[in-house]
């Protein structure tokens, strides 16, 4: 299994597309900073604890489109390419294969998604000083918002690995990824306001949770939720994975 895992890491480390986007974001974060500090509002200091609110704000975007992106080229690319036919052939079982592959399209997703709030956090404390905050400690509120922000990525990468790894064709990966990421919300937003069923469930996912991570002093049932709701999806969708590519024909 470590073996198998090394293998996915090490083709996660080759696969062009990571490797761009972690370009990409460095750069989006080194230029995000830049106009910050000197277009920004004399008010308000550009320091380390609001880069990082203004890098997790950016970062709704670079998440979806990492998922999308990864999980097409990474995941479901190796349809075509015929690895995963390989993979299946190797004498791994089906549920070691799946785990090693979400486990580094996950790792991939979270190195992705602390790309801008850590840059924009160092860029302010160097330009700025670090900051405070009235309310947190600025140094508890950095490691927990960026160990919330692991934890959603994560469990976004579970969720999106099971569509990726079952869909022979990285495009409608892409595709069909990018379009639910960036429409969720504002349709759930919709619902919600039609269905109180709806309303209570899409209250409780990730999808609506991860906006929260940001909240200097969240409430105890607040706190629990943030916590358990995407650990819960990361074990169901875990699951669900599993037992789909368990049964899937590889051609």
């Amino acid at each position: 299994m470590a073996n198998l895992l090394r293998s996915e890491l090490y083709k996660l480390y080759k696969e062009p597309s990571f490797r761009i986007l972690c370009f990409t974001f460095i750069f989006v974060a080194v230029i995000l900073s830049g106009v910050i500090h000197y277009m920004g509002s004399d008010q308000k200091v550009f320091s380390g604890i609001s880069g990082l609110s203004q890098g997790i704000q950016v970062n709704v975007l670079v998440l979806k489109i990492s998922l999308a992106v990864v999980g097409g080229f990474f995941l479901s690319g190796e349809h075509g390419l015929g690895i995963m036919k390989i993979s299946v052939a190797s004498g791994y079982s089906r549920r070691q294969i799946y785990t090693a592959k979400l486990t580094a399209y996950s790792i991939g997703i979270i190195i992705l998604s602390l790309i801008v709030p850590v840059i924009c956090v160092i860029a302010g404390s160097l330009l700025n000083g670090f900051g405070s905050l009235p309310e947190i400690p600025a140094a508890l509120y950095l490691f927990r918002t960026l160990a919330f922000t692991i934890l959603y990525a994560a469990a976004f990468a579970s969720m999106v690995a099971v569509f990726a790894v079952t869909t022979t064709i990285s495009g409608i990966t892409i595709g069909a990824v990018l379009l639910v990421m960036l429409f969720f919300d504002t349709l759930s937003e919709w619902l919600s306001g039609k269905w109180a069923v709806y309303r209570e469930f899409y209250e409780h996912s990730v999808f609506k949770l991860v906006m929260d991570i940001t909240i200097p002093q969240p409430t105890t049932y607040q706190l629990t939720l943030l916590i358990s709701i995407p650990i819960a999806t990361i074990l169901v969708f875990a699951w669900v994975g599993i037992m789909s590519f368990r049964n899937m024909e590889i051609k």
